[in-house]
């Protein structure tokens, strides 16, 4: 996600804009330019043509959609604020391309504006396919997720689609028509189930049938929500915004549950299953590597200096880890004690790397009110292959009680080649 967005606010309503301004820099990354007459946004853009990720703008009426055609011009997602809901007055916004409207005055109307820009931004990393074999219909879907900022694959059918899931595991969101040939979108929906749950995949059935069973098929088979046509681009946003919240919701749950709140690394629970995954889904005879490491000292630095200063080490130990195990799953196993598994070839040939981060470690300074506090650490590693990780934590166990007992701040381990 962009570490900062521009956001270009076109309104002459100086009190509005200001509250604003103010909300929005608040409550998400983002920057806000304010301009008040269309000709100086003009000159901005000109000057400016890739600066900006969004445009706001003020629709006074129907026979002012001057700014919205000039931030269009220049291919700005717009969001609209209006006096007043009027349905020639979203007509025309939704004939513009507006990705969405406000009314002014609501006192969540800059909340919601907020919440749009945050859920336009995360559709720039969001990759959506869509299946129909009509290619009117791929390419009215296209322009409205487009819009959006989604990224956008296609496929003619089912069987087209499953091969796209296969090509491409990042699509988070899938529209899939229901009559099609080869494979149908209920077919389709049924095997795309088999390989990815509700909360890896969202997918939306859609349908111009009048059978009212269309939905249920859809439903039944694993889809997370249907969409009849025709449907107006409102409802399309709706529906997708919802599910993708829903997806961001489980995701940040899941998150929670993994993480050691503390080093922000996995924590020892989500260690053991996805490390026992990996291991049953690697090719036989293929050697992971397992370390098992333990901060020097830990409980003098604890008592020497309080538990404040020791969060501040289990903090910096574990940036140390990300930084040279990026690839890995790295995790917390609790208090000082932190754990690695590696796909890697390369422990299986050196630990090279291994005591590179040790001494990488060893120079690390936290720096105190009265000194700079330096720290070790020991490791243990095992690339002996096992039938679960049990195992293989053990052995990686017991050579780190070997560093320790050989003088700490070592590497101890068997290279299998």
């Amino acid at each position: 996600m962009p570490t900062q967005v521009d956001v270009l606010l076109l309104e002459v309503d100086a009190d509005y804009t200001a509250i604003l301004k103010q909300v929005i820099e608040s409550r998400i990354p983002a920057k806000v330019t304010i301009v008040e007459k269309a000709k100086a946004a003009r000159t901005l853009l000109e000057n400016n043509s890739d600066k900006f990720f969004i445009g706001i703008t003020s629709v006074l009426d129907l026979s002012t959609f001057e700014k919205v055609d000039l931030l269009s011009e220049f291919g700005l997602p717009i969001i609209a604020v209006v006096d007043q809901f009027e349905e020639e007055m979203r007509d025309q916004l939704i004939k513009r391309h507006v990705i969405d409207y406000v009314v002014k005055g609501n006192r969540f109307d800059s909340v919601y504006i907020c919440d749009l820009i945050s859920r336009v931004i995360k559709n720039c990393f969001i990759k959506v396919l869509v299946v129909d074999d009509s290619k009117v219909s791929r390419f009215v879907l296209e322009r409205e997720l487009l819009l959006q900022k989604f990224e956008v694959v296609h496929a003619c059918n089912g069987e087209e689609a499953l091969e796209k899931l296969s090509e491409q595991p990042d699509i988070k969101l899938v529209l899939v028509d229901s009559k099609m040939p080869v494979m149908e979108g209920y077919a389709f929906v049924q095997q795309a189930r088999r390989l990815y749950s509700k909360d890896e995949l969202i997918i939306i059935g859609i349908s111009g049938s009048l059978d009212s069973r269309t939905a249920v098929q859809f439903l039944k088979a694993g889809a997370n929500d249907f969409i009849a046509k025709p449907f107006n681009y409102e409802m399309l946003l709706c529906r997708i915004s919802r599910n993708l919240d829903m997806l961001d919701a489980i995701d940040l749950a899941k998150s929670l549950s993994n993480t050691d709140f503390l080093s922000n690394l996995y924590n020892r629970r989500y260690f053991f299953e996805q490390g026992n995954k990996l291991i049953q889904t690697s090719i036989k005879d293929t050697l992971l590597t397992v370390m098992m490491m333990d901060i020097d000292n830990f409980k003098k630095i604890n008592d020497g200096h309080g538990h404040d200063v020791g969060d501040l080490v289990i903090k910096n130990f574990a940036n140390a880890l990300k930084t040279y195990f990026p690839n890995d799953i790295v995790a917390r196993i609790g208090g000082e004690e932190f754990a690695v598994i590696s796909k890697s070839p390369q422990y299986l040939r050196s630990y090279d790397h291994i005591n590179a981060f040790r001494q990488a470690v060893e120079r690390e300074k936290i720096h105190l009110n009265d000194h700079t506090l330096h720290y070790t650490v020991s490791i243990g590693v095992c690339n002996v292959a096992g039938e679960d990780l049990d195992k293989m934590v053990v052995q990686a166990d017991k050579n780190l009680y070997k560093a320790k007992q050989a003088g700490k701040n070592q590497v101890c381990g068997e290279v299998t080649n």
